[in-house]
């Protein structure tokens, strides 16, 4: 026999077993390999099927908020009521987003409290976003120091914010410092403003702020002390010795 048809010979055999081979792999595995492959095809399709879900929602969330949005513009009478409405209706961002227009149309109304429970329910919803809810936060505190007179309770809701680090930090460490200074605590105040004036990271129209107050707490604490402090008569007399040496046993009244 040739090589050549030695070599033929061979080819053949080898395509033989590895045809016979494959027929027993898949007498054992064939099933598996069809599941593995529908499978992939049902991940495959159940991916596409979830994303195009999510767009239709955030496509319908997207339109009703826009839809209030143009409302509300038209018939502010109605804003309140048009976002009450919406709102329970929208989810994710749309739906935070929804709360803090809510809370704005409630104190546009004269709704205090509504505007306050907003605010809460945003603040309170393990599903928003971290920031959207500490925006909440402060917001609330806002609310309360300003228009509901609040002071000790808001104070409460900023503090839990004031924390280095915090995406609010800065805007509630002034509300803190705005409160200590309508309370009359004008050291704690100067400390606040202080540290914000000085504060590398803060932002520019907080610093620019604080720098100002400071300045001016200071010289109320400066005007503060040079009232209290008691003033002493001169003594009759036009002559310089008459004017240097004032008499240091009668004291003048405080002025």
């Amino acid at each position: 026999m040739s090589d050549l048809n030695s070599d033929l010979l061979t080819q053949e055999v080898d395509d033989e077993v590895r045809r016979e081979r494959m027929i027993n792999l898949w007498k054992s595995y064939g099933k598996y390999l069809i599941g593995i492959a529908v499978g992939i095809v049902a991940i495959v399709a159940g991916t596409e099927g979830y994303d195009a879900y999510v767009k239709s929602v955030e496509q319908k969330n997207s339109s009703a908020f826009e839809a209030t949005v143009e409302a509300a513009a038209a018939d502010s009478s109605s804003a309140l009521k048009l976002w009450e409405d919406v709102t329970p209706t929208l989810s994710d961002g749309y739906g935070a987003l929804a709360q803090l227009r809510l809370a704005a149309a409630a104190i546009d109304a004269g709704d205090m409290q509504r505007a306050l429970d907003a605010y809460d329910g945003l603040a309170a919803n393990s599903k928003a976003d971290t920031a959207l809810r500490d925006f909440a936060q402060l917001q609330a505190g806002m609310l309360m120091a300003g228009k509901m007179n609040d002071l000790d309770a808001a104070r409460g809701r900023l503090a839990a914010i004031a924390l280095k680090g915090n995406a609010w930090y800065f805007s509630a460490q002034e509300q803190l410092a705005l409160i200590d200074l309508r309370q009359g605590m004008l050291d704690e105040a100067l400390s606040k403003f202080t540290l914000l004036a000085d504060d590398a990271q803060s932002p520019q129209t907080v610093k620019t702020r604080a720098s100002q107050f400071r300045s001016f707490i200071e010289a109320k604490q400066m005007s503060a002390t040079e009232t209290s402090a008691p003033a002493v008569d001169e003594p009759a007399g036009d002559t310089p010795e008459a004017e240097t040496a004032p008499d240091t046993n009668e004291e003048g009244e405080a002025q």
